[in-house]
């Protein structure tokens, strides 16, 4: 069942029940004030029928029946009794087969004023001047068939009112929905291939609006995805076989004919340069696919143990430039602590020493320092070749790489891998950098 075809049903379901229960109340309203106006009236007669008997000593009980059937009898099968102190039958006006009980006669007399009703006819019982009780009786045939009128008119009522009522939530629903298919609408004119294809904004700030909006930011994370994937693929693809061609080129040539143990040796060389090209692309795209991984094994990182590890890497590679550390913290390193992943934490601060060393022959510093709140806050600087202004909004894209780099051996995998590695874990990432005076690259980490 469609959406809006549930939100009609439920609305008039909704509605039915208010009319039903509205109808009911009112129903039941006029049954009570008809019931208490009609043994109001009966009252009224008994009483006025005592007081003709009792006050009136021309007036005897043959008279008064006479008076009454004239000019009092006006409900039908209406009937008046009158029991003196002794509980005696002293006047009685119809053939009614009924006979009071004692004990509900002493009822009235402690209360006064007691109503019931027999079958379809309503009783009235009176207490008079301490020494009578006074019963009136007839039947509502007048209000029966005004309440069945009623009845009948609430019915119909209800049934027209229902029938508006679908109507009426059949058009605002589908009014109501109308934004929501034209959304799917245009979702369903978004084919793949067409990417750059996005749903009309809305006016706005209503669920709707903000709908489409989710829907244009998961199309541009998709976008993100589907271009990021295919220059993976393309630039993966072309950076793994030009290695391997490389190194099964030099097997064959080596394999033509003998080879001096210093040509062998040179070969070996040679392949053993190209192995670890390859291993260090194959690290960093292993690594980029890991930083899209946001289920990550995450705790605390002791500052102490990760710059120790970072020497260490810096020491294997041997660069020829010196790594300097300076810890603006004013506290021991062993005591602060970041949260997040050692691993793609450490990863990411060597992209960016590694560029440092890469592109500038003079130190490489790693400033630490803390910032208002408690973050830790890692600041890589050299004094290399800088980046020009139109390549600072480019270099964080995956496999880009600038003129000037490309100069150098590289992947153009490093500083787009730190960016996303910093986002992975609620941090910031900054560059600053001028042509031929270096670069200040900022890596914020909350703890």
């Amino acid at each position: 069942m469609q959406i809006r075809n549930k939100l009609t049903v439920q609305f008039t379901g909704i509605v039915l029940c208010i009319l039903i229960v509205f109808s009911a109340s009112i129903y039941i309203a006029f049954r009570e004030y008809r019931t208490y106006n009609f043994r109001k009236r009966l009252k009224e007669k008994a009483l006025n029928t005592t007081k003709m008997l009792v006050e009136v000593k021309e007036i005897n009980t043959d008279l008064l029946k006479k008076l009454r059937r004239k000019y009092l009898h006006t409900f039908p099968n209406e009937y008046v009794r009158i029991y003196n102190n002794y509980n005696h039958l002293i006047y009685k006006d119809d053939t009614i087969d009924y006979k009071l009980p004692n004990d509900l006669l002493q009822k009235i007399r402690m209360e006064k004023n007691y109503s019931f009703s027999i079958s379809d006819r309503q009783v009235v019982g009176v207490a008079y001047d301490g020494a009578y009780v006074i019963t009136a009786s007839a039947v509502d045939r007048d209000g029966s068939e005004t309440l069945k009128f009623l009845a009948i008119c609430l019915l119909a009522g209800n049934l027209i009112a229902l029938i508006i009522i679908f109507l009426s939530g059949k058009f605002f629903s589908s009014k109501a929905l109308f934004p929501i298919t034209d959304i799917i609408q245009e979702v369903d004119n978004i084919n793949e291939g067409h990417t750059g294809l996005r749903l009309k904004s809305r006016d706005g700030k209503d669920e709707i609006a903000q709908l489409a909006s989710s829907f244009n930011n998961m199309f541009d994370r998709i976008e993100d995805t589907y271009e990021n994937q295919s220059k993976f693929i393309s630039y993966a693809s072309h950076e793994l076989r030009t290695p391997l061609t490389s190194i099964t080129g030099e097997i064959d040539v080596t394999l033509l004919k003998d080879r001096t143990p210093e040509e062998y040796k040179a070969t070996l060389c040679s392949i053993l340069e190209e192995t670890i090209a390859l291993t260090e692309l194959s690290n960093k795209l292993l690594e980029l696919l890991q930083s899209n991984n946001k289920n990550l094994n995450r705790g605390k990182i002791n500052l102490k143990h990760l710059i120790d590890l970072l020497e260490e890497d810096i020491h294997k590679r041997r660069y020829k430039n010196k790594f300097k550390i300076q810890n603006q913290t004013s506290r021991e390193l062993s005591v602060l602590e970041i949260d997040g992943n050692e691993d793609l934490i450490k990863a990411a601060l060597m992209n960016v020493i590694d560029n440092g060393f890469k592109y500038s022959d003079y130190p490489v510093t790693l400033k630490i320092h803390r910032q208002e709140g408690g973050n830790i806050c890692f600041k890589i600087i050299d004094h290399g070749i800088g980046i020009d202004k139109d390549d600072l909004s480019k270099i964080v894209q995956p496999f880009y790489r600038s003129t000037k780099a490309s100069e150098k051996k590289g992947f153009g995998i490093g500083l787009s891998l730190t960016e996303k590695i910093v986002t992975l874990h609620k941090g910031t990432m900054e560059i600053f950098s001028k042509p031929k005076l270096g670069t200040q690259v900022t890596l914020l980490f909350p703890v």
